[in-house]
């Protein structure tokens, strides 16, 4: 874990409520990000993110610095969202989820929004368990021991989770993209 971010744990601890407010500043986008990703709906993901950082704060104490924070505040808000999937029986569609784009160009823009959204289609297919993985994966960037902690799996489950979710990945894209719809001329 970084210096920083240990002081800014220890600052929060000792009762500053600053130091949590730069905390939530660094690691609300990607939760946010990766928990939509896992619940299909913006206002939901939203809420378990607020709720992710409450329940962090009031628990604060229980935090073990041996291990990443951010790893210990995604699996807070992770049991949030699988609670949640579990409620709602994956019955809702991913709305659109852009990713930012890097290159300003108008053109470039449009055919990164395009593959995104062929991408956010192609996972929004996929049932939670390996949605999951590839976003703890490929979006966050968790090792597969990582991934095994926060979902409470080993590692040789999560690695197969996460080869067959990309060949089930790679499957949908090259279905949706033979659909006579969506080729481009």
């Amino acid at each position: 874990m970084a210096s920083s971010e240990e002081d800014l744990i220890h600052s929060v601890m000792a009762g500053d409520r600053g130091a949590f407010t730069r905390l939530v500043k660094e690691y609300e986008a990607p939760i946010y990000h990766s928990i939509v990703k896992i619940v299909r709906d913006h206002d939901q993901a939203a809420d378990i993110t607020q709720q992710a950082f409450i329940s962090a704060f009031e628990h604060l104490a229980t935090y073990d610095p041996k291990h990443r924070f951010f790893s210990w505040l995604y699996r807070i808000a992770w049991n949030d969202a699988i609670n949640c999937c579990h409620q709602r029986k994956n019955s809702q569609p991913l709305d659109q989820y852009e990713l930012p784009s890097s290159d300003p160009s108008p053109e470039d823009c449009l055919l990164d929004k395009e593959r995104d959204d062929h991408i956010n289609r192609a996972i929004s297919t996929l049932a939670y368990k390996y949605r999951v993985v590839l976003v703890l994966r490929h979006y966050l960037d968790f090792s597969y021991a990582e991934i095994g902690r926060i979902i409470g799996l080993p590692v040789s489950t999560v690695r197969s989770r996460i080869h067959t979710a990309r060949l089930l990945l790679r499957d949908e894209l090259t279905q949706e993209s033979a659909q006579p719809e969506l080729c481009m001329v």
